[in-house]
């Protein structure tokens, strides 16, 4: 009886902690391949390079768990001579047991150029953002919650993000907040969510050991004002072509990356976590892909004063 009870109250207990953490205090999502993917959380970064860049990322988080977040990312950008900037695209899938939030944003990055040496993004995202729930909870007693949103609904709501982006030809360093106007989600009056606003913060350094080989130490930091989760990272890279790197990401996981040159314009990088907080007594780990592909755009021109040696690709 009390084993039976056991595998009932896991589960519950499980659902409600996910749905919780979902419903009141969600963080924006976590991806480790932070450095290469800057401007999923920075519209400044939209036409930071000479190239169109296009992205696809796929993260599974926590498997073994049932109900642990998913989270997908495709965005593109490039730089539009005629208007002095980036143009870019950003779309968000996250999903977190029964609640799932997608996001689509437009973003426009004025690229100033600081001399022959330097470069600044600033940028401003727009777009919507929808929640949907599309699961049921039954109580214990066979009844539904009625704290609960009605199953398959969904609520949009407006979205802002602003954004900083400053490159050298060996380092870069980034600042933005996203949910720039926290607006509230009302579920027909049963539950509400309060999309909270969140900073990041980035930063990176190259350093070369030899003409193949360099160093490249990045952090990325985020926090919704009550708590900062933070990734410190180091990559080795050979040739520009392949690497190898290691993040730390406190009280919560270890992660390992590798990453090479497909094809002349195609990038694919895996990352694993082993996740290091009390959660890896139910977990495998966490798992995500990344896939990048660049290319120039002849009918895109691009300004005299931009910086074109950014190595932060």
């Amino acid at each position: 009886m009390t084993q039976s009870r056991n595998s009932f109250y896991r589960p519950v207990v499980l659902f409600l902690c996910i749905f919780c953490t979902s419903l009141f205090a969600q963080q924006d999502p976590q991806i480790t391949h932070n450095m290469f993917n800057k401007f999923m959380y920075n519209p400044a970064v939209a036409g930071a390079y000479p190239e169109l860049h296009a992205t696809l990322l796929q993260r599974v988080q926590w498997v073994g768990i049932d109900g642990a977040p998913s989270t997908s990312n495709l965005n593109a950008h490039a730089y539009v001579g005629e208007i002095k900037g980036g143009l870019g695209l950003n779309v968000v899938s996250d999903r977190i047991g029964s609640l799932a939030t997608n996001t689509i944003s437009l973003s426009y990055a004025y690229q100033l150029g600081l001399g022959t040496d330097y470069q600044l993004g600033m940028g401003l995202s727009f777009g919507l953002m929808q929640y949907g729930y599309n699961g049921s909870w039954i109580t214990p007693d066979l009844t539904q919650d009625s704290y609960l949103p009605p199953e398959n609904s969904s609520k949009s709501v407006p979205d802002f993000g602003l954004g900083f982006y400053f490159t050298s030809e060996d380092a870069y360093l980034g600042l933005s907040a996203t949910h720039l106007i926290p607006m509230e989600v009302d579920f027909n009056g049963t539950s509400k969510y309060n999309p909270v606003r969140h900073y990041y913060f980035l930063a990176g350094y190259d350093y070369d050991i030899t003409d193949e080989f360099s160093l490249r130490g990045n952090i990325f930091s985020k926090t919704d004002g009550v708590s900062v989760q933070t990734d410190i990272n180091i990559n080795t890279f050979w040739k520009e072509n392949y690497w190898t790197g290691i993040s730390f990401r406190y009280e919560d996981a270890l992660c390992f990356l590798m990453g090479f040159q497909v094809a002349e314009n195609l990038t694919f990088a895996y990352a694993f976590d082993l996740v290091t907080s009390r959660l890896n007594y139910t977990t495998n780990g966490s798992h995500e892909v990344f896939l990048r592909y660049s290319f120039e755009l002849d009918i895109i021109g691009r300004g005299d004063t931009r910086y074109k040696s950014v190595r932060f690709l």
